[in-house]
């Protein structure tokens, strides 16, 4: 469970940009200033992605003016906080400096001390957050603490660039599951696999090459059983260094092989198998006798793993961002129980005539189809992706 999550609700402060009776040309220098350093905070951030969920990453810059003076972020659960990190890098130089994160800082007692407290400490003036962090034990209260003390806040600069960083963690916050995406392959025609089940490769190298990116940017790879059987994937990403992502498997009735790359190589304590059965108790102790993850979940109304149960699980696990890279099965439920946040097709320039198609376990009309919203194209080699969401 995070430390930064709790049941009670605080209200939600918005600090907006102010001019401060500068003119318009020292006004726009100075913001290029705030973006740049804001922009370094994210970068920072990055540095912690996997290794600190579930909570957030964060990244933290002080400055006087345009001159760097120290940076941190958080490097793992449990570490210090980023903006910690900077301050003791910084020392007696962080006095009259400015601060920027971009995430508010934290204001409670958890497995660190208040970073609000070593903020006024140490003497920084200002504070630039790009975002207010929507844990009910923040939200607004480390702002406020800030601005008691006498510091100038200023909030909201980059927020979509700030709120993207993390959306794993505030869909954590705010919808008590991870972020979910989906992604296909599909032929030109629909199919994600021809007529005997081949699907390797519809897409070429650079698409290939775009999700094992995606790997590492997400907690945790997800699928269903049909995809093991078929193609005995390792779900890893390029470089099998630094943060391995979960590798998620929903099995319902425990049928996985021991000799599944997922169940039998070096990584295989990075495998959470979800099941619903409980009938097979020696093969459950050899898996978790050999530090594979088992976690049980209740069937829906189809006889299939219930989703929503499952990322709830999967959440309390301190799983903040699934990447789901299932069959059929698995899309379609998840687009019909509309859990999807954001989708990643790939369109071939392949036309296969018959085959798998992307979708099944739901039939809509078209006066009911489910809508989405493209939110970015993009080519990659001779391949098309479209990243959109639900509407």
């Amino acid at each position: 469970m995070p430390d930064r999550v709790c049941e009670t609700q605080t209200p939600t402060v918005k600090v907006r940009m102010e001019e401060d009776g500068k003119s318009r040309a020292q006004s726009g220098f100075f913001m290029d200033q705030i973006e740049k350093w804001l922009k370094r905070t994210l970068e920072l951030a990055e540095q912690g992605r996997g290794f600190t969920s579930p909570n957030p990453v964060v990244g933290a810059v002080i400055a006087d003016g345009d001159k760097l003076i120290a940076e941190g972020f958080h490097s793992a659960f449990g570490a210090p906080h980023a903006e910690v990190m900077a301050l003791n890098q910084a020392g007696a130089a962080a006095r009259a400096a400015a601060l920027y994160v971009n995430l508010e800082p934290c204001c409670y007692f958890g497995k660190t001390p208040p970073c609000v407290d070593a903020i006024i400490k140490a003497g920084i003036s200002e504070v630039y957050v790009g975002t207010i962090d929507r844990n009910p034990r923040v939200n607004g209260a480390g702002i406020k603490i800030l601005e008691n003390a006498g510091l100038k806040v200023r909030v909201g600069i980059l927020e979509d660039q700030a709120r993207r960083i993390n959306r794993g963690f505030l869909t954590y916050i705010e919808k008590q599951r991870p972020w979910i995406t989906l992604k296909l392959a599909l032929s030109v025609d629909g199919f994600i696999a021809d007529a005997t089940g081949k699907s390797r490769w519809i897409t070429g190298a650079e698409a290939r090459k775009f999700v094992l990116a995606q790997r590492r940017k997400h907690d945790a790879i997800m699928v269903g059983m049909g995809t093991v059987f078929k193609d005995d994937p390792a779900l890893l990403p390029e470089e099998c260094t630094g943060f391995i992502p979960y590798r998620i498997v929903l099995d319902e009735d425990f049928n996985m092989p021991p000799r599944m790359k997922l169940v039998s190589d070096e990584f295989r304590k990075r495998t959470v198998i979800v099941t619903n059965c409980g009938e097979k108790p020696e093969k459950l102790r050899q898996f978790q006798n050999s530090d594979v993850q088992i976690i049980r979940s209740s069937k829906d109304e189809f006889g299939w793993l219930d989703l929503s149960e499952v990322f709830l699980k999967l959440a309390k696990f301190g799983i903040t961002s699934v990447y789901c890279e299932g069959g059929s099965q698995l899309a379609g439920s998840l687009i019909s129980q509309r859990l999807v946040d954001e989708l990643q097709i790939f369109i071939a320039p392949k036309i296969l005539g018959e085959g798998l198609r992307a979708f099944s376990g739901f039939l809509q009309s078209l006066d009911q189809a489910i809508r989405l919203e493209w939110e970015k194209v993009e080519q990659l080699g001779g391949d098309v992706l479209l990243q959109g969401r639900l509407t």
